[in-house]
């Protein structure tokens, strides 16, 4: 269970990264 709320966490935050990246280049 700590494993998927550590791989929930991180799949967020790449979210989020994407998005903003997404934002600068667009």
């Amino acid at each position: 269970m700590i494993t998927n709320l550590l791989f929930l966490g991180a799949s967020t935050l790449v979210v989020k990264n994407v998005g903003n990246i997404t934002q600068i280049i667009g």
